[in-house]
């Protein structure tokens, strides 16, 4: 048996996805879009993210829910946090909370929480 997707249900599916696209390097793929309320992404290795728009309220998930990327090298978090931070995104400035690393945790404004680790 192999995951298949992860399907997020947001305040903006549109919105969303531009924020994906521009931070995050994920994309449409094509033919899934319906309505513009539903939207599959994907990443470099296949990984498949979808968007489903329920209302315009933001979802109530739990408070330790998020997705996790990994990024490397380091200055690369650093750079993204700069560019969230000069964006407007309510993001908490990297840094060490477990092991070697640094993590850059992100409030989206879609529902979700995004970190990203080394």
């Amino acid at each position: 048996m192999r995951l298949n997707h992860l399907n997020l249900s947001v305040n903006d599916a549109q919105g969303a996805m531009i924020f994906l696209e521009t931070y995050f390097s994920l994309r449409s793929i094509k033919g899934t879009k319906d309505k513009d309320t539903f939207i599959g992404m994907e990443d470099e290795n296949g990984f498949v993210l979808t968007l489903m728009q329920e209302n315009e309220s933001i979802p109530a998930y739990p408070s330790t829910f998020h997705l996790g990327f990994l990024k490397q090298p380091l200055e690369s978090i650093h750079t993204l946090y700069q560019k969230l931070k000069t964006d407007g995104y309510p993001v908490e400035e990297p840094k060490a909370y477990r092991g070697k690393g640094i993590d850059l945790y992100v409030t989206t404004p879609f529902g979700f929480t995004i970190q990203v680790s080394t």
